[in-house]
């Protein structure tokens, strides 16, 4: 596909314009033209190619050239379950970099320590939506609230579940890297607590249901850079992993 400018319109394959907010700033903002081409994606991986057929003020008509399956960069399903952090300007930055990093599915968690109860969803979809688009993507991720951990590892039981904490109680299994873990094949979920951290009783809780601990070094980290750090990793062993495969040595 060509590098055109890329909007959201979930029901694009059936309806052949462009959402109200999204031709507006199709119109306002990028000064686009009728005849101008442009990129639309559903949200769920499909990708257009279009031209402008119709402008005005608050619409934008669309005649659809080219359709294709948008490859995303990454193997299995990626999970970031995560108690919100109080202030929001902080988580709101983390999902943006999440998603321009490559994530399929962020769960916010309500646990004993969190600091922020509830949370705009969505605020937080529009702040998806954005990260998808100025990072050229054409996945948008599930966004779920207000989970209990329970809840989270319900969801997540077909994926290695990697529960990072400090907790260095002797109940606790074994704290290990990811690498330890994940060979960067197939689906993990990651699962970052609050500034907090999780109890003792959520870890063990945790480990119960078949989640492992995990380390991401001895450095004291605030949530997001957590979520950060730990998501990256993902990507870094899938990278090492896709290498070896066909034959790359790093």
């Amino acid at each position: 596909m060509k590098d055109l400018p890329l909007f959201l319109a979930p029901n694009i394959a059936q309806e052949a314009y462009l959402p109200e907010a999204e031709a507006q700033h199709c119109v306002r903002v990028l000064r686009c033209s009728v005849g101008d081409e442009v990129l639309i994606t559903d949200g769920r991986g499909q990708l257009y190619e279009a031209r402008l057929s119709y402008i005005d003020k608050r619409h934008c008509a669309v005649e659809l050239l080219r359709q294709e399956a948008w490859t995303k960069g990454w193997q299995g399903q990626i999970t970031l379950a995560i108690a919100p952090t109080k202030s929001l300007d902080r988580i709101e930055w983390m999902l943006e970099k999440v998603t321009e990093i490559g994530i399929d599915r962020i769960i916010l968690l309500r646990v004993k320590h969190s600091e922020r109860k509830q949370v705009r969803a969505d605020r937080l979809e529009r702040i998806l939506e954005s990260a998808m688009k100025q990072s050229q993507k054409a996945l948008l991720p599930e966004l779920i609230v207000e989970q209990s951990l329970e809840e989270a590892l319900r969801l997540t039981q077909d994926s290695l579940r990697l529960v990072a904490h400090c907790r260095g109680e002797a109940t606790l299994g074994e704290r290990r890297m990811m690498h330890e873990y994940y060979t960067g094949q197939g689906g993990v979920a990651l699962f970052i607590g609050p500034e907090g951290d999780f109890t003792v009783e959520e870890v063990a809780r945790a480990e119960e249901a078949g989640a492992h601990g995990l380390s991401l070094g001895e450095a004291r980290l605030r949530t997001e850079t957590a979520a950060l750090m730990a998501v990256g990793w993902v990507h870094v062993l899938q990278e090492i992993e896709r290498t070896k495969q066909i034959g790359i040595i790093i």
